[in-house]
């Protein structure tokens, strides 16, 4: 019985039978997954964490939700995406999966194809204590606040994940698409507003600081781990291993 890898069983060996959309296919090739290949669906939660990695332009701290998208070629040869990279490890970008505008958004970082990285840590999870235009008050995530660029009082452009305390904040440009646009609106927080940023608190409850849109986690052949999005799980079709097996006999 054959289905979509959206719908496949979990911690099951599934063998791919097709991919409806040529750029997928593609992308899953450079991945080292083709027709026939035998791939994992894992069922445990993945904790994301956001990363701080260094480049061509000093430190950068990438969301989680971006890190999983962004696949890196270390100098060990191994291709990982980049939330799974280890303290000091380096290597280049290989491939990102995020829309044309996020890929846009994240030069401002120094972050695209090709780009050499030193992956400094994981980063935990923290609550930014935000205070907009002088009025309002909100709680940012951190992989949220790395999404924000702007410039502080001393002019030089950055996340605000790099804002100092209790000095003021432009808002420029929000690193990603329409959802996290969106989302971050929900908060009060677009391009012309004015942060300030007055406390940082260890986060109690890891809820809000999931990726936003959910994802499912596979394992290749060769040992690498791709999360993959519901829509693009839902054009890949599969079958489990154990069927293929029980058909030959």
């Amino acid at each position: 019985m054959y289905s979509s890898l959206r719908d496949a069983p979990v911690n099951t060996e599934l063998t791919v039978l097709g991919v409806n959309r040529p750029d997928l296919a593609f992308w899953l090739q450079g991945m080292g997954i083709f027709v026939g290949s035998t791939v994992l669906r894992h069922d445990s939660e993945i904790n994301y964490h956001p990363v701080r990695i260094r480049g061509c332009r000093g430190d950068m701290v990438v969301p989680a939700g971006l890190g999983i998208k962004v696949f890196v070629h270390t100098d060990e040869g191994e291709k990982v995406p980049l939330v799974e990279m280890k303290k000091k490890q380096t290597g280049h970008v290989e491939s990102m999966t995020c829309g044309r505008g996020c890929i846009a958004a994240l030069k401002h970082l120094g972050l695209e194809e090709g780009a050499d990285i030193t992956f400094v840590r994981a980063l935990p999870h923290m609550d930014y204590v935000t205070v907009l235009d002088r009025q309002r008050r909100t709680r940012l995530s951190e992989g949220e606040a790395a999404r924000i660029w702007g410039r502080g009082e001393d002019g030089v452009a950055t996340q605000f994940y790099f804002a100092r305390q209790n000095t003021s904040f432009q808002v420029a440009e929000i690193i990603g698409g329409k959802k996290i646009t969106q989302h971050l609106k929900t908060h009060g927080v677009e391009p012309g507003k004015t942060l300030v940023l007055k406390a940082i608190e260890q986060v109690q409850e890891l809820y809000d600081h999931k990726p936003c849109s959910e994802h499912i986690t596979i394992s290749s052949p060769g040992g690498l781990r791709l999360y993959l999005s519901l829509q693009k799980a839902a054009e890949i079709t599969v079958r489990s291993v154990t069927s293929d097996q029980e058909s030959d006999e």
